[in-house]
């Protein structure tokens, strides 16, 4: 599957058209990003982990409660609750629903 079969699997509404809105954490190898849909106002938590030439992209869909306080974190927030939440991930191998996302960066 290529990148672009990804934002087909965002469910948010007919037409996901996702914005970051604040960054949370980047490094050369790691980068989570809180996202909002342009066209519905939904929440989604995004993170790209790149090891040598191996890369995994997972995209969780949020509450409103959950990425507004993600939005209003002044520090890092708390993002153990992305551990059991299902999550639509990418590497090599595809495209796939999985549940849960790691809760922090590797690097």
């Amino acid at each position: 599957m290529t990148k672009k079969d990804i934002k087909n699997q965002l469910n948010c509404c007919k037409k996901p058209n996702l914005e970051t809105i604040k960054a949370i954490y980047e490094s050369n190898h790691d980068l989570e990003t809180l996202q909002k849909c342009k066209n519905c106002g939904s929440y989604w938590f995004y993170r790209y982990h790149e090891y040598k030439d191996d890369w995994t992209v997972w995209y969780s869909l949020l509450t409103q409660v959950e990425g507004k306080k993600i939005l209003d974190a002044k520090d890092k927030p708390d993002l153990s609750f992305l551990n059991d939440k299902l999550s639509i991930m990418e590497d090599s191998e595809g495209v796939k629903q999985v549940k849960g996302q790691p809760t922090h960066p590797w690097s």
